[in-house]
């Protein structure tokens, strides 16, 4: 027997959908407008705006929306069951009603209401996106990759959730060595987040020059390597050539001075431990550091780069 039981899901208040990626390494949860949900997204293709897992629309329920829909088929079994019960023995019983020889009673169970209750929604979260290609909008916690709907792997979207965790994680390094001092000891709090602090460096050139890599393919629809772009002179070089600007059109000089700086001492804290050698001053021409010493990052100049970086990719996108 076929039977559909109808079910509805509610949004939540600000109208967005809850979803959860089918990929069991994933297992994102996100939030999809119901409006886009029914009018744009495909039937047959889903993104998954974290891991880009791609499946079917009837795949993205989340855990509680199954765990209720188990709940409503199971009252609606139970309900169906005790009713055809009644329906047989109930009849069974009048039909011996006059007969002198056999006598069937039977008492009717007590009646079990199935309600059909909407399935309900977690609260609105804070961060929502528009994708840039489609118009899809929902919304995550934390950092989103993908467009749910098409696809989309929007590089701005993606530097701009980078920088503001790698700030707030600058930002928020004395309260961790507080937080970490009371789990471990003080010894171990400082280490830990001195490294923190030094792998900032490279998180802000790595975001960078992923997204100057992308932003430089949507100009000219030529992909150099990713690496190209932790190299300041040719990165800037690159732009300049395809559209007449480029670093030095939206940096100060002293500015691009300390960008060279500091994507140098990002390259020595990660190639050699932060221990200076001949190259890194003929590079650099850093001359705070004699050779054979150890970079200190400061907390000043992690912000300081951070802010040179947003400060041209702002401007890079305003040459798309």
């Amino acid at each position: 027997m076929n039977v559909e039981i109808p079910m509805e899901i509610h949004s939540d208040e600000k109208g967005y959908l809850d979803r959860q990626c089918p990929n069991e390494n994933c297992l994102f949860e996100f939030k999809v407008n119901m409006q886009d949900w029914e009018d744009k997204v495909s039937d047959d293709e889903v993104h998954c705006p974290l891991c880009g897992q791609i499946a079917p629309s009837d795949s993205w329920y989340t855990y509680e929306q199954l765990d209720a829909m188990q709940e409503i088929a199971t009252n609606w079994a139970r309900n169906y069951t005790l009713g055809e019960i009644d329906k047989m023995f109930g009849s069974l019983a009048r039909s011996t009603r006059n007969n002198k020889y056999i006598k069937i009673t039977y008492k009717r169970n007590r009646p079990v209401t199935f309600v059909n209750n909407p399935i309900g929604a977690k609260e609105e979260w804070n961060l929502d996106i528009t994708c840039e290609k489609c118009g899809t909008r929902y919304s995550v916690i934390g950092s989103a990759y993908f467009c749910p709907c098409c696809g989309y792997n929007s590089a701005s979207n993606v530097f701009d959730n980078s920088m503001n965790t790698i700030t707030k994680m600058v930002q928020s390094l004395d309260e961790m060595k507080a937080t970490l001092t009371d789990q471990f000891d003080m010894d171990t709090a400082e280490a830990m987040c001195r490294s923190m602090l030094e792998n900032s460096f490279g998180q802000v050139v790595s975001a960078f020059q992923k997204f100057a890599q992308c932003k430089f393919k949507e100009i000219s629809g030529i992909e150099k390597r990713v690496n190209d772009f932790q190299m300041v002179d040719k990165g800037s070089q690159y732009f300049r050539n395809e559209t007449g600007s480029g670093y030095e059109a939206f940096l100060s000089s002293d500015e691009l001075i300390r960008m060279k700086l500091y994507f140098q001492r990002r390259h020595i804290i990660e190639h050699n431990t932060g221990i200076v050698d001949q190259k890194y001053i003929d590079n650099s021409g850093d001359n705070d550091y004699s050779v054979g010493q150890r970079i200190v990052v400061k907390t000043c100049e992690a912000l300081d780069l951070i802010t040179i970086i947003k400060k041209l990719s702002s401007g890079i996108c305003t040459l798309i």
